[in-house]
């Protein structure tokens, strides 16, 4: 069914606002809408609205009349491909799948396949040839599992650190090597979340390693904490053969924006074995709940975006 007749038949939309393609916007709909689109689908409106997040109350247009909703502006996530294997094992011929998705890109950890916004077609890439990528991946969610919203935030900065030296460096050796090996190209900046992850997790642990050594040390004298932080980072700078002058610049700006502690408070983050893990005592973060995506960190530059300098 043609989309334009398809939203004609569930409504009324704004004056002379056409449907978008699926990549860009989410479409949203009015009670009265969703429930016409669930009779012409023959399946409860129930069912329906648990099936589609964005027909939930949450998210419906207010009002009794029956209009559709196309906005330019897309809400707070994006919409990610998905799995071609996740949907062709769903059954029926479904073409593309998309995903309500807080970041540029998925990782299906059943099948081994990485998509993302800007893909063309369902395939993915075969994560098989970059396994430290896989990896990086499930030690990532170990540690928001362990640490919650600091974790996620502690993550979310060294991407941020980790993506500002490969704008900087995208033909170094290690991330060209990688690159090649799981045939992708080493300056596309949408895969380029593979190619950095083994390193952006190594600079995550160091910074909740200093994040914690802060914090076991109530006298602010944080100078050893910060020495071995640098010295870390310096290493791993050295082996993917960063300029000295270009790798310092983000874990300077890191520094200077994790240098004011957050009060001490009581354990908000968890009880029973998890109480006391919270090593994010900056104050930039205190009080932040989990990020909505990995681009949401206190550094003031979104490396992903190649519209944006860094």
């Amino acid at each position: 069914m043609d989309v334009d007749f398809l939203l004609d038949e569930l409504g009324d939309g704004p004056p002379g606002q056409q449907a978008l393609q699926p990549h860009l916007a989410e479409v949203f709909l009015s009670s009265a809408a969703a429930d016409r689109f669930a009779q012409m689908l023959a399946v409860p409106s129930a069912r329906l609205r648990w099936a589609l997040p964005h027909l939930r109350e949450t998210h419906l247009l207010p009002g009794e009349q029956a209009r559709w909703e196309w906005p330019w502006q897309p809400p707070a996530h994006y919409l990610v491909l998905a799995c071609g294997l996740c949907a062709a094992a769903r059954g029926g011929d479904w073409g593309e799948v998309w995903l309500i998705w807080p970041e540029r890109w998925k990782i299906c950890e059943r099948h081994g396949r990485f998509t993302h916004v800007r893909q063309d077609g369902p395939g993915g890439v075969d994560l098989a040839r970059l396994p430290e990528a896989v990896d990086a991946h499930r030690r990532r969610g170990r540690l928001e599992r362990r640490y919650g919203p600091a974790g996620a935030a502690l993550v979310a900065d060294a991407f941020a650190v980790a993506g500002w030296w490969w704008r900087r460096a995208p033909v170094t050796r290690r991330w060209a090597d990688r690159a090649a090996r799981g045939g992708l190209e080493p300056g596309n900046i949408e895969t380029a979340w593979l190619l950095v992850y083994p390193e952006a997790l190594r600079v995550a642990r160091a910074l909740l390693r200093y994040e914690q050594q802060r914090a076991a040390q109530t006298d602010g004298a944080w100078a050893a904490a910060e020495a071995h932080l640098v010295a870390e980072l310096s290493q791993l700078a050295e082996e993917l053969a960063l300029p000295t002058e270009r790798w310092q610049v983000p874990v300077a700006e890191w520094l200077a924006r994790h240098h004011r502690c957050a009060p001490a408070v009581g354990d908000g983050e968890g009880s029973g074995r998890r109480r006391g893990r919270r090593p994010v005592t900056a104050l930039v973060h205190h009080g932040a709940e989990k990020p909505a995506s990995l681009e949401h960190c206190c550094l003031p530059w979104d490396w992903g975006d190649p519209s944006t300098a860094v």
